[in-house]
């Protein structure tokens, strides 16, 4: 089995195409065609900025996207992918690539979704925390003690062994890192997220609502090769199954490091990522028994 993986965001920066643009022009016009469903110009911003605007999650958003799949379109003679994933917003990406959502659709909706969740949450009022090197039942506890204490704290993201991500209000992040820091934790670190709005946590659900009814709108189509979905972390090619987990995905944690499980489980031989970074090979590095490529590098 080979797996096209797809980042989420993050990733994003000033010139990320640009490498693409030298080698293969019709880079440029698969971003063209964001036109018709974006009010400002894609290609503009992700090659010449400004990187503050781009960083906003409703320009990040289609930005990597588009990015991503025009790495997966350039380098598709380099790879054959049997099934597909993409962490968080990557989920969008794995979709089109399979054929499941139209690009441009998919460009509209993350685009949408970006919009929503920077209206949900005041800019500023909450944020995203990563704890290493904490087994997985000690950061479950760490989210029931700060919740009992009448914070909003959510496991936003499972990236992968000892890397967990938390989302929540500022005090709440506040009340974590305290908890952490006094408690008898060995080698458990933390680190602040810099993003514009938190992720799949509870402060969305009213963005999840507002997504939902957009989605229920899409024109999905049978996946041409299996997707792992961040909320199922199983392969389907069920339209249903995968329409409700892309609802469900905004509030609810991501769950990256069950869906590498299952697939090293499933005789998995190579990982390619289609990011404009090697985010997804970094976080798959301690699983050594398969193999890990860029296609930054073909």
């Amino acid at each position: 089995m080979k797996a096209l993986l797809f980042p989420g965001q993050g990733v994003q920066k000033v010139g990320m195409i640009d490498f693409l643009l030298e080698t293969n022009p019709e880079t440029k016009d698969l971003f063209t065609q964001t036109s018709d469903v974006l009010d400002f110009d894609l290609f503009e911003l992700v090659k010449n900025g400004p990187e503050n605007k781009l960083n906003l999650t409703e320009y990040a958003q289609p930005a990597i996207l588009a990015a991503s799949l025009a790495i997966a379109k350039n380098k598709a003679s380099y790879f054959n992918a049997s099934i597909t994933a993409g962490l968080s917003l990557g989920e969008y990406s794995a979709l089109v690539f399979a054929e499941c959502i139209e690009f441009k659709e998919a460009i509209r909706l993350v685009n949408a979704r970006g919009k929503l969740m920077q209206n949900a949450v005041p800019e500023g009022t909450a944020g995203m925390l990563v704890v290493l090197n904490m087994p997985l039942p000690d950061v479950r506890e760490t989210i029931i003690k700060i919740r009992n204490s009448g914070e909003v704290i959510d496991f936003s993201t499972d990236n992968a062994e000892g890397v967990s991500v938390l989302a929540g209000t500022n005090s709440a992040i506040d009340a974590t890192i305290k908890y952490i820091e006094e408690g008898d934790f060995k080698r458990v670190k933390t680190q602040l997220i810099k993003m514009s709005v938190p992720s799949h946590c509870s402060l969305l659900e009213s963005a999840q609502t507002e997504l939902g009814k957009l989605l229920n709108e899409v024109d999905f189509k049978t996946p041409k090769i299996p997707v792992i979905p961040n909320a199922l972390a199983k392969p389907t090619q069920n339209i249903n199954e995968i329409k409700e987990a892309l609802i469900n995905q905004l509030c609810s944690t991501v769950r990256w490091r069950e869906s590498l499980e299952y697939l090293v489980s499933n005789n998995l031989e190579i990982i390619y990522d289609a990011g404009p970074e090697k985010t997804i090979i970094s976080m798959a590095r301690k699983i050594r028994s398969i193999e890990k490529l860029s296609l930054l590098d073909f």
